[in-house]
């Protein structure tokens, strides 16, 4: 019988569709550190102020920054399971100031919480407006929680099976030499 550890990898797997080697090596190498890692899990869901097609798109901004394929895949998966449309998809992946106005903004601030570019003062004001400074952090949090992921990735030596996807990949590109 597998361990309740391994079981969780398991079920990551399963939801995600992508393999979480990089887990079984953290659970291998620190049992004690993955256990503090899976108890860090719930501020990714944590979502009491904002609205959860706000968090994905904090999310998935986050994701989109760090230039992970798999994550933001993922990312995209689980903002589509939240209802967020695929043509809202590519607008903020590709063309973020032309989405509706909050996407946008909460997209934008994903970026910025994973090192990109600062949030405008227009998009920081009309998410307070909406959902107070309570759901602005919550956003915030639940960027900067979705971060973990590539991080252990490539500081577990994965970093291979985090390149981008084609035009994401372009992106990218363009976006690093722009800086």
């Amino acid at each position: 019988m597998k361990s309740p550890f391994n079981q969780i990898i398991d079920a990551s797997e399963q939801e995600t569709g992508y393999p979480a080697d990089y887990m079984r090596d953290m659970l291998r190498a620190s049992g004690w550190g993955f256990f503090k890692f899976i108890l860090s899990m719930p501020l990714i869901r944590h979502r009491k102020h904002a609205s959860t097609e706000l968090h994905q798109i904090a999310q998935l901004g986050a994701t989109r920054q760090e230039a992970c394929g798999p994550c933001l895949e993922i990312s995209k998966n689980y903002a589509r399971q939240a209802g967020i449309a695929e043509i809202t998809l590519h607008q903020l992946l590709f063309n973020p100031e032309g989405a509706e106005h909050l996407f946008s903004a909460a997209f934008l601030l994903g970026v910025h919480v994973a090192g990109g570019p600062p949030v405008s003062d227009t998009h920081i004001t009309a998410l307070k407006k909406e959902f107070g400074d309570k759901g602005y952090t919550e956003l915030v949090m639940s960027a900067a929680a979705v971060r973990v992921f590539p991080a252990l990735k490539r500081g577990l030596g994965y970093a291979d099976m985090c390149a981008l996807p084609g035009p994401a990949k372009e992106k990218a590109n363009l976006d690093t030499e722009t800086r």
